[in-house]
């Protein structure tokens, strides 16, 4: 649903994006992370900032990015953005699973057009796995290289060293 509420592509990965990572983030990163114009995303930052979503901070010739926790919306919006993710229930398929990094990738077809790439060890008997959340939010577990040689657009939306087995990641 929320793809409906937010037309535009950018804007909702920028949406997730700070919702689910916690790490600020600059103008040049985004505009590589989603191989998109620089123009479209600092478009899409103006908006969510005016809109006080996200708040900025000047460090030498960059502006960091990051979610405003202070926002009166921030708890909803936080509550929808993992819901229309499937946060939850991804967390609980990750628990007994060794990871590394997840990732979202971008599919032009709805139902959702999210999928999840999860970053695995070289040796992890989960490697090329494929599961559903529900019934449309395909994960998929793959290792380094496999992201290496990935074309699609892909957006890290959580980190964790592959050194704390189990671990999940955790609402911001």
């Amino acid at each position: 649903m929320l793809h409906q509420l937010v037309t535009s592509k950018t804007r909702l990965r920028l949406i997730v994006k700070f919702f689910l990572c916690e790490e600020e983030t600059y103008l040049r990163k985004i505009v590589r992370e989603f191989n998109d114009s620089a123009n479209a995303v600092r478009v899409e930052l103006k908006r969510l900032s005016d809109m006080e979503l996200i708040t900025g901070r000047p460090v030498q010739n960059r502006r960091y990015y990051q979610v405003n926790k202070e926002h009166y919306m921030y708890e909803d919006m936080n509550r929808l953005v993992r819901n229309y993710v499937q946060w939850e229930q991804l967390r609980e398929l990750l628990e007994e699973t060794e990871w590394q990094y997840v990732y979202m990738a971008s599919e032009e077809q709805p139902p959702h057009g999210l999928e999840y790439i999860v970053e695995v060890g070289e040796n992890s008997l989960e490697a090329g796995k494929q599961l559903l959340i529900g019934e449309c939010m395909k994960v998929t577990f793959v290792t380094a290289d496999t992201i290496c040689q990935m074309e699609q657009t892909l957006i890290m939306v959580h980190s964790l060293n592959l050194e704390k087995s189990g671990a999940s990641p955790q609402p911001s």
